[in-house]
């Protein structure tokens, strides 16, 4: 009845491969838009908008250090399906949002606690695990151990009893990225599919 879409707009949406994300990177905002790896992660977006049951509640919010919803002015408030309008918008939105930063898991969970009635089925378009916990860091590189210690700590604040579905969109050598988001969609009854 309330589904929660969480997409991932950090940097590396804009490729499968660390050379090719770094050289996106520093091209014009024109030329990351046409990303194939981002551009995927928005036509699923649409195709999983246009599968809402009408009259189900909605809420969209994309995340890298920071988060917010994607139609801004709508934080905490459930939209209805049945708008085609809001649906419309919002991958509108999306395609022009260009991916940058890193990605910040815990931010993105904390908006599962902010919205009231709880959703009751989270739908989370990621590539990997997190790289921060704060919406500023100082570091540089963050190892396999770290990412993975970011990763529990994060799916540790999700409250019980809600599924957590994840599109996996996976980038090269983050080995641990499959097995810890299956588990994660395995424990919460969820699903898991790698794109």
């Amino acid at each position: 009845d309330r589904t929660l879409i969480l997409v991932d707009r950090s940097a590396s949406m804009l490729d499968d491969t660390i050379v090719n994300i770094i050289r996106r990177r520093n091209m014009s905002d024109q030329d990351k838009l046409r990303a194939v790896k981002w551009r995927q992660v928005v036509a699923s977006v649409d195709w999983l908008t246009s599968q809402f049951k009408p009259g189900s509640k909605f809420q969209i919010y994309m995340f890298n250090n920071v988060t917010e919803p994607v139609i801004r002015g709508t934080e905490g408030v459930w939209l209805t399906a049945g708008d085609g309008v809001q649906l419309n918008e919002a991958v509108r939105v999306l395609r022009r949002t260009v991916p940058k930063n890193g990605t910040n898991l815990h931010s993105a969970f904390d908006v599962v606690k902010s919205l009231s009635p709880r959703p009751d089925n989270i739908i989370l378009l990621v590539d990997g695990m997190p790289t921060m916990q704060a919406a500023t860091t100082d570091r540089d590189v963050v190892g396999p151990n770290e990412r993975l210690n970011l990763f529990s700590s994060a799916a540790r604040q999700l409250p019980s009893g809600i599924l957590v579905n994840i599109m996996l969109f996976p980038m090269e050598g983050d080995y641990a990225a499959p097995i810890e988001f299956w588990k994660l969609a395995y424990r919460t009854r969820g699903s898991f599919m790698s794109i």
